[in-house]
C-alpha cells in the first residue's frame, strides 16, 4: 500500500477520527496484532473466539500507527483511533477507495473458480516474479477479509497485484470484484462445490462469471467447456482448454506445448507436470500472464520455478511408501482429478484415504455415492473411508468394487495405526478430503509411524 494519511484512510473507510492526528502516515493494513509494524493500521475485527479489540494495545505497542474499530470500542486503548459503523465493512470500503486511486497504476489479476484458485494464483506469481514486483495472497486469502487485506498489505513498489476470489453464497464474487476493480479475470473451473450456499451448478456458473461481467476491457478468461452453453454471449470471453483460445498440451514427460490461438503462436516450455490436474491451472495462469510476458524464452526461464501450494499434491515418503497430501479441500471434481492421477500412477498399489466433501447441500449423499463409484471404477487397490460420509462412499464402492479393498477407519489416534497396518513398500497413498476432516494431520501421524517402522527395521538389520 502506498503511503496515505490517516485522514484519507478514514475517508475511504467511511470512518470517523476519534483520536490522533489527521496527518499520521498509513502504509499497511493488518488484522493480526502480531504483524503490526510502524505505519500499519490495525483493524479490530470480531472473531469466533476473540474480538480483535482485545489485541489493540498489543498492536500499538508493536508499532501500529492507529486502530480501526466498531463504535465505542476506542475506549479499550489510548492510541490514535478510527471508528466506523462496522469495522468489517469499513475494511472493504477502505480497500475499494485505495484501489480506485491505484488501479490505473497497479493492474489486478483476479482468479476465481470451483477448484484450483490458490494453485493458479501461485503460478501467476511464480511466472511473473522474475520480471515484475508481484504481490499475491497468502494461503487462500479469498473472502471478505482476505481480499481487502491482500490489497492493503501489498508493498508500495508492487507492480502487479494477484487476487483470489472465493465464494460460498450468491453475490459474494460481485461484491469482491467491486472492491478489487481488477483489470484481468480468469475462471479456473466450474463444478459442484459450495452447493450448500449456491444451490445449483447454474447458480455456480452465474456466480463465477459475475467476476468477468464486471471487468472493464476484454481480459476475461473462462474454461472452454462452457463456451457452447453461453450462446452468442460466448464472444464476450476468451477460453482456456482444448480447442480454446489458449491450450496447453503435455506431449512429453518434461515439457508442455502452448497453443496460443489468440495470438497465432505455438511453442514448447520445459515443465515436468507434477500432476495432471495442474495443467488446467497452468492454462488459467498463463492466460493472464501473457499480457505481461510474451517472450517464450522468458516464460521458459520462469516455468521451471513453478511450485504447488501446501497440501496440493504435496509429496512425502517414508519406509518406501509415497504419501500424497492433496487435502487442503475437496469437492467432486477435485476428488475425481486426484483419483484419476493416482489410478494412472506407476505405484505397486494405489491406496486412497478419503474424507467427507463438505458444503454440498441437499445433493451431498448422491455426490458421495457417485464419488465412491468413481473410485471403484478407477481400479484402486485399497480405500480407507473416514467421516460422516464414509457409508455413502462405501455404497458407491460396493456397486463395482472389483478387487478394491474398502476399510472404514475410526476418528482419532487409532486411524493412523489402522492405515499403517495395511501399507506395504511401493504403495502410493492419496489423502483427500475437506479441511474439516484434518487429513493432513492424519497423514503426518501415518508418516511418523512409517518412519519409526523404518528405523526399527534398519536397527534390526544392523544387529
Amino acid at each position: 500500500m502506498k503511503i496515505s494519511s490517516l485522514a484519507t484512510v478514514a475517508r475511504w473507510a467511511g470512518a470517523g477520527l476519534v483520536r490522533g492526528s489527521h496527518s499520521i502516515p498509513i502504509q499497511k493494513v493488518i488484522f493480526d496484532s502480531r504483524e503490526a509494524t510502524a505505519g500499519s493500521l490495525f483493524v479490530a475485527l470480531e472473531g469466533v473466539q476473540h474480538h480483535g479489540i482485545d489485541f489493540a494495545v498489543d498492536a500499538l505497542k508493536r508499532g501500529a500507527a492507529a486502530v480501526l474499530c466498531d463504535p465505542g470500542l476506542s475506549r479499550h486503548h489510548d492510541g490514535p483511533s478510527l471508528e466506523a459503523p462496522s469495522a468489517l465493512e469499513a475494511l472493504s470500503s477502505l480497500a475499494r477507495g485505495y484501489r480506485q486511486q491505484d488501479r490505473h497504476q497497479t493492474p489486478a489479476l483476479a482468479v476465481t473458480g470451483s477448484v484450483g484458485k490458490t494453485t493458479t494464483c501461485c503460478m501467476i506469481h511464480d511466472l511473473l516474479a522474475a520480471t515484475h514486483r508481484v504481490h499475491a495472497p497468502r494461503d487462500s486469502y479469498n473472502n471478505e477479509i482476505g481480499v481487502p487485506i491482500t490489497i492493503l498489505e501489498a508493498p508500495p513498489e508492487t507492480e502487479v497485484l494477484v487476487l483470489e476470489m472465493g465464494t460460498s453464497s450468491v453475490g459474494e464474487i460481485a461484491a469482491r470484484t467491486e472492491v478489487a476493480q481488477p483489470s484481468h479475470g480468469v475462471i479456473t473451473a466450474i463444478s459442484e462445490a459450495h452447493l450448500e450456499g449456491l444451490g445449483t451448478l447454474e447458480a455456480i456458473r452465474r456466480e463465477k462469471f459475475s467476476l468477468l461481467d464486471r471487468l472493464e476491457g476484454d481480459q476475461r478468461w473462462a474454461p472452454v467447456e462452457w463456451r457452447a452453453r453461453m450462446g452468442e454471449q460466448g464472444s464476450l470471453y476468451h477460453w482456456t482448454g482444448p480447442a480454446g483460445d489458449l491450450e496447453v498440451q503435455r506431449q512429453q514427460a518434461d515439457a508442455v506445448t502452448v497453443i496460443d490461438r489468440l495470438r497465432g503462436r505455438e511453442y514448447v516450455l520445459p515443465w515436468a507436470l507434477p500432476t495432471r490436474w495442474a495443467l488446467r491451472c497452468f492454462e488459467s495462469a498463463l492466460a493472464v500472464v501473457l499480457d505481461f510476458i510474451s517472450d517464450p524464452e522468458l516464460l521458459a526461464a520462469a516455468v521451471v520455478k513453478l511450485s504447488l501450494p501446501r497440501l496440493r499434491h504435496e509429496l512425502r515418503s517414508a519406509d518406501d511408501v509415497e504419501l500424497i497430501l492433496d487435502c487442503y479441500n475437496s469437492s467432486p471434481h477435485a476428488l475425481n482429478c486426484a483419483i484419476d492421477d493416482l489410478s494412472q500412477s506407476s505405484a505397486r498399489r494405489k491406496v486412497a484415504v478419503i474424507g467427507t466433501m463438505e458444503e454440498l447441500g441437499a445433493e451431498e449423499k448422491r455426490l458421495h455415492i457417485e464419488a465412491g463409484l468413481r473410485c471403484a471404477r478407477s481400479k484402486l487397490d485399497l480405500v480407507f473411508l473416514r467421516g460422516r460420509a464414509a457409508e455413502w462412499y462405501a455404497e458407491g464402492l460396493a456397486e463395482d468394487s472389483g478387487e478394491c479393498d474398502v476399510v472404514l477407519i475410526e476418528d482419532g489416534e487409532r486411524a493412523a495405526t489402522q492405515i499403517c497396518q495395511r501399507l506395504e513398500p511401493g504403495d502410493s497413498v492419496l489423502f483427500k478430503g475437506s479441511r474439516k476432516e484434518q487429513l493432513d494431520q492424519l497423514a503426518t501421524e501415518v508418516e511418523e509411524i512409517l518412519v519409526n517402522r523404518q528405523q526399527i527395521s534398519q536397527q534390526g538389520g544392523e544387529s
